[in-house]
């Protein structure tokens, strides 16, 4: 990781003054850290490959943002135009305090823009890219709705994640006229989930909102109760390096954007991730107006208006600054073959 480090401050120093100043906002503590470093610096190298210079550089804010403010400070006297980041939702709100409190837009890459949770100006320098929580709620109830299933039961874990899954699954249902008949929850020092299982029996087919490990951990128990329950599982399972680890989960269908279909994730040379697939997106829209003459700012990102990216089609305006369309999210399964569609998403 420190080697990269050093990589992404000496293609600072090599760039010429007028180019693109990137800010990425990763804690050194966070596992995907250096993953997520080696795959901004192989973007920024084609994107310079086409005559786009974008500059890169790091700054920690900490695993819950506790560094927030010193790092954005020390982006702005460095002459950062942009951020991207954090990885983990945790610093969400301390980096985007400090961003706002120096004057610098964003790009958060994960958790949940929500603006009802943002005082004042709810969108103010602050943009989104990759599967929104919200987002993924939608995806995950259309494909469920168009394989004809109506009656849905919930199986969440006792974390944020459940809680969160929660949220946008009860918001959404009706849209999609869908009957939520059972809300179940298991913890995580729960051994036995054949009970759990049973109380979802009246449901056409569950969803499993939790974190990976919970995931796995209900897999493993209906392969072993064998139970054949349709089980489709949350945002949090899309993990390339998880998944190809845990045979458990071959077959299970999650949400995604579009960058994990095959034709578009071959094009990658990294593992496939929420927080990598957000990435991804981010440094396209910057290259995108780098490629039109445009500044870094917020009023130019609201005016790229609709845009294509690698994960799907995002349309940004001064009242959205996530933007993702709905039918840029699928529904993926995963074995040894690599993923594979399950609801495929409707590109234009």
């Amino acid at each position: 990781m420190r080697r990269i480090a050093i990589l992404l401050l000496i293609l600072g120093l090599a760039l010429p003054a007028q180019a693109a100043k990137i800010g990425l906002l990763f804690s050194e503590g966070n596992p995907r850290v250096q993953e997520a470093l080696a795959l901004a610096w192989e973007l920024a190298s084609s994107f310079r490959l086409k005559g786009l210079p974008v500059w890169l550089a790091l700054y920690d804010p900490g695993p819950r943002g506790e560094r927030a403010f010193f790092a954005v400070r020390k982006a702005r006297a460095e002459g950062v135009n942009l951020l991207l980041g954090p990885l983990a939702p945790s610093a969400n709100e301390a980096a985007l305090t400090a961003a706002r409190a120096y004057g610098l837009p964003i790009i958060l890459l994960t958790g949940e823009l929500d603006p009802l949770k943002v005082s004042g100006e709810p969108f103010r320098g602050v943009f989104r890219t990759g599967l929104s929580p919200r987002m993924a709620a939608k995806g995950i109830l259309r494909c469920l709705s168009a394989k004809g299933y109506r009656r849905i039961g919930l199986l969440l874990s006792l974390n944020r994640e459940g809680r969160t899954g929660l949220k946008w699954l009860k918001v959404y249902a009706w849209e999609y006229r869908l009957k939520l008949v059972k809300i179940v929850w298991f913890g995580p020092g729960d051994t036995y989930l054949y009970p759990k299982f049973e109380e979802l029996l009246s449901a056409e087919a569950v969803i499993t909102w939790s974190d990976r490990e919970s995931a796995l951990k209900v897999a493993r128990a209906l392969s072993d109760y064998g139970l054949r329950i349709p089980v489709v599982f949350g945002p949090d399972l899309a993990d390339e390096t998880f998944l190809a680890r845990h045979s458990e989960l071959f077959g299970s269908p999650f949400p995604a954007t579009a960058l994990y279909l095959p034709e578009r994730h071959r094009t990658f040379g990294t593992p496939l991730s929420p927080e990598m697939a957000a990435l991804v997106d981010a440094l396209y829209l910057v290259k995108t107006l780098l490629a039109q003459g445009q500044p870094l700012t917020e009023k130019a990102l609201e005016g790229l208006k609709r845009v294509t990216l690698p994960g799907g089609t995002y349309y940004l305006s001064s009242d959205d600054h996530y933007g993702l369309l709905p039918t840029s999210v699928g529904l993926f399964t995963y074995g040894p073959e690599g993923f594979r569609a399950y609801c495929p998403p409707k590109l234009p």
